[in-house]
């Protein structure tokens, strides 16, 4: 373990005595993999639902109630920054906080354990259902929801994928003015095509503070490259409803991989995008690459299809697909993302859990609440055996029970 990152424990986190009301637990025997740090022979203190340290199993408090790990992997609970729904319901046709935890609960049995409740496409009165129903949640669970993410209306028609066109809209000063009062601390990361929404518009987004991220969009390179450089920072599932690597006619996909600086998110599922095109945007993108699921409905629920009224999402073969087989989201879990990205794509077991943990939070600034095993994070923690197989999750120091088989 780096010394430098003990230093930084021990300055952050200076010694405490545990209160006699409290349980202190110590997750022992496992890797620990947080951030940029690999440790073996050390445990991780947590208590009244945060983090307090990491120390050398020598050194574990007398009175803390030891976890045996078994020689597993204990990482941070998985943060995805694009969830559509989850146990049979679909966030954006449910906009309640009822639908909110049985999505959560979903996630929670596949190591998610910090998310962006998603709505897709909808009518402004529909946004609005979604955005009290978010902060409700936020309110209660705050380690758990982290926001919204809005995913369009305001896309190109071109792209627009499995959202409804009828949704599809330009965007105004009218209702820009009655979505950020709404949706203040809310809406946290919003998908848009940067070239259909006029300047001014774009530039109350950015003033904002909200994270903007391209897609669904018809961007040309030189387009993309501008508002990468004006306040677009961000690029929803790279490679999928966008303009692409054509080499006379370059787009938004290109211009990501070349300018390199915006945070991408990734479908690793072998269904939007080949494994050799995860390893090139690697290459091109290095710790800008993160993991999403994109997930559908279908999440810890064996429901059949999902009925939006203009079409159905169907999950078969591992896919969520239209009727006519056109991808509609993804039937896959952010554990299997991490599953994926280690044993399809052939990265390193470190940085796939980078990619599904500390990297989605730096996009959100949230890195010192979840994402790494750092004093005063919430205790949201994974063990892993060494197949890569959920075993145990805590969230706020809790342990979730999980379903067996």
């Amino acid at each position: 373990m780096h010394r430098f990152f003990l230093a930084c424990f021990s300055q952050i986190c200076p010694e405490t005595h545990q209160s006699p009301t409290l349980m202190r637990y110590a997750l022992t025997n496992g890797t620990i993999y947080s951030g940029y740090t690999t440790a073996q022979g050390y445990a991780v203190l947590f208590e009244d639902g945060k983090i307090l340290d990491l120390v050398q199993t020598n050194e574990i408090p007398e009175g803390a109630t030891l976890i045996d790990a078994q020689g597993g992997i204990i990482c941070p609970g998985f943060v995805d920054l694009q969830v559509n729904g989850g146990g049979g319901v679909y966030f954006t046709q449910y906009p309640t906080l009822e639908s909110l935890n049985t999505i959560r609960d979903a996630h929670l049995q596949f190591g998610t354990t910090s998310f962006l409740p998603t709505v897709i496409s909808a009518f402004q009165d529909k946004i609005l259902e979604t955005i009290m129903a978010v902060r409700e949640a936020m309110q209660q669970q705050p380690s758990i929801f982290l926001g919204m993410h809005l995913e369009g209306p305001y896309f190109n028609p071109g792209k627009a994928g499995a959202h409804d066109p009828a949704c599809i809209r330009e965007a105004t000063h009218e209702e820009l003015d009655v979505l950020l009062e709404a949706g203040k601390d809310v809406i946290t990361y919003l998908t848009l095509a940067p070239e259909c929404v006029e300047e001014s518009l774009l530039q109350r987004l950015v003033d904002s503070g909200i994270v903007l991220s391209a897609g669904h969009s018809l961007a040309t390179y030189d387009q993309a490259m501008h508002f990468f450089q004006n306040g677009v920072t961000a690029v929803t599932h790279l490679y999928n409803a966008m303009s692409g690597m054509d080499t006379k006619q370059p787009g938004l996909a290109a211009a990501a991989l070349d300018y390199g600086q915006a945070w991408t998110g990734i479908i690793v599922d072998g269904e939007h995008c080949h494994p050799y095109a995860v390893r090139l945007a690697k290459k091109m993108l290095g710790e800008k690459l993160l993991l999403i699921s994109d997930c559908a409905a279908c999440v810890g629920s064996n429901i059949p299809f999902t009925d939006f009224g203009n079409f159905k999402a169907y999950y078969r073969n591992g896919r969520c697909e239209t009727e006519d087989g056109r991808l509609a989201g993804s039937a896959l879990t952010m554990l299997q993302a991490v599953q994926n990205t280690v044993n399809m794509v052939g990265l390193e077991l470190d940085e796939a859990i980078r990619m599904a943990t500390l990297y989605p939070a730096q996009v959100l600034k949230l890195e010192h609440k979840v994402g790494q095993l750092v004093p005063g994070a919430a205790a949201n923690l994974l063990v892993l055996d060494q197949e890569l197989q959920l075993q145990n999750v805590w969230v706020d120091g809790t342990e979730i029970t999980l379903n067996q088989g």
